[in-house]
C-alpha cells in the first residue's frame, strides 16, 4: 500500500499517478536519468546487472528485485512514453537466473568475475557508506585497475540512477 494517497481509479499505477499528478517537474527529469542510464550505458550487461540487482536488494524495492533488465526494459520504456525499440542496454550476455539469486552472497561464489565483484562492492558501498567509499584508496587502486576511468565514471552514475530509482518507489510503497 502507498505511503501516500492515491486516488482509487489510479490504485493499479501508483508510479504513473504520481508522476503525471504530483510533481511531473521533479519526477520527469529522475526518469528521464533512468532512461538515460537504460539506453546509454556500455558497461557489459552483467555488471550492468550486478549492481542493479544488487541495490534492488539493499533498497528493499520489490519491483526492482523482480526487474530483468534483457526482458523488461522494453516494458519499462514503453510506460515512460519512449519507444521501445529506441534502445535496450544489450551490451554482453544476459545473466543467468543463479546469478540474481546468489547476488547477496556475491563474496562466496564463483559465478561473479573480478570486475562484477569490484561493480558489487561499489554498488554496496556507494549505498550504505559512501563516505568510507570516497576514501579508500586501497578500493580505488583495485577498481582503477580493472576499469577505466570513463567506466569508474559510469559506474558511479548508474549506482547513483538505481539508489536514487529504488529507493523513490521503495520508501513511497509502490512497489508492493
Amino acid at each position: 500500500m502507498p505511503n501516500i494517497s492515491i486516488p482509487e481509479q489510479h490504485a493499479g499505477n501508483p508510479i504513473g499517478y504520481a508522476i503525471e499528478n504530483l510533481r511531473p517537474e521533479l519526477t520527469g527529469p529522475l526518469y528521464d536519468l533512468s532512461r538515460a542510464v537504460y539506453q546509454n550505458a556500455k558497461l557489459p550487461l552483467r555488471e550492468f546487472e550486478a549492481v542493479r540487482a544488487r541495490i534492488a536488494q539493499i533498497n528493499g524495492c520489490q519491483i526492482c528485485q523482480r526487474f530483468r533488465s534483457i526482458s523488461d526494459v522494453p516494458t519499462y520504456l514503453e510506460g515512460l512514453g519512449e519507444d521501445p525499440s529506441l534502445g535496450v542496454h544489450t551490451h554482453g550476455p544476459a545473466p543467468e537466473e543463479e546469478f540474481y539469486l546468489g547476488i547477496g552472497e556475491w563474496r562466496d561464489s564463483a559465478i561473479y568475475t573480478p570486475r562484477e565483484r569490484i561493480a558489487i562492492e561499489f554498488a554496496e558501498r556507494f549505498s550504505q557508506g559512501p563516505d568510507e567509499l570516497g576514501y579508500d584508496s586501497a578500493f580505488w587502486d583495485n577498481a582503477k585497475a580493472h576499469f577505466s576511468e570513463g567506466e569508474l565514471y559510469e559506474l558511479t552514475i548508474v549506482v547513483a540512477c538505481f539508489v536514487a530509482t529504488g529507493r523513490y518507489v521503495h520508501v513511497l510503497g509502490f512497489d508492493e
